[in-house]
């Protein structure tokens, strides 16, 4: 667990950094991955604390704020609150993986073949850039079609980050 700690508007005490460290670790028992979280520290108005902790789990952002007149306190709050959080994604995530089909068992993988839906494809001649204007007409995820200069067999699909790729087969000689 990678724990930095900033301070604001206040100076640099080292006991309050280590009271800080130790309550946050008692987080990673919730997950399974490391986290890297971001704690800071403020003082609002001369006699108001107030903490600020940030991180990312599985790509969502896990943030919260307390603001007390003690930050012995805040830092006790705060992580009653990052807790219910926390149990509350594993909960959702548990029931999640619950609701998954279960894989099907080897005896019966063995009896059927594994394809369920076989369909042809015409694959009509054209260039990869009109391809991908119909990619995003049609709204499929993928389009297969044929190189109307090379006669090869090509895929267009759009990836995660909105760009597509291209994937030719080569062409053997006859």
């Amino acid at each position: 667990m990678d724990i930095t700690i900033s301070f604001r508007h206040i100076e640099h005490d080292e006991n309050i950094k280590k009271y800080v460290e130790e309550k946050i670790t008692r987080l990673q028992k919730y997950v399974e991955i490391p986290l890297d979280v971001h704690v800071v520290l403020s003082m609002e108005k001369k006699y108001r604390h107030r903490i600020d902790v940030m991180f990312t789990l599985n790509g969502i952002v896990i943030n919260a704020h307390q603001v007390m007149d003690d930050m012995h306190a805040a830092v006790d709050k705060i992580l009653d609150k990052l807790e219910r959080r926390l149990n509350k994604y594993r909960d959702k995530l548990k029931k999640y993986r619950e609701g998954k089909p279960k894989p099907a068992s080897s005896s019966q993988e063995k009896k059927g073949s594994k394809i369920i839906i076989a369909k042809t494809i015409d694959a009509k001649p054209m260039d990869p850039e009109e391809a991908v204007m119909q990619l995003e007409a049609s709204g499929d995820s993928f389009m297969i079609f044929r190189d109307s200069e090379k006669g090869n067999v090509c895929v267009v699909y759009k990836r995660k980050d909105g760009n597509f790729s291209l994937i030719e087969t080569a062409r053997k000689p006859l």
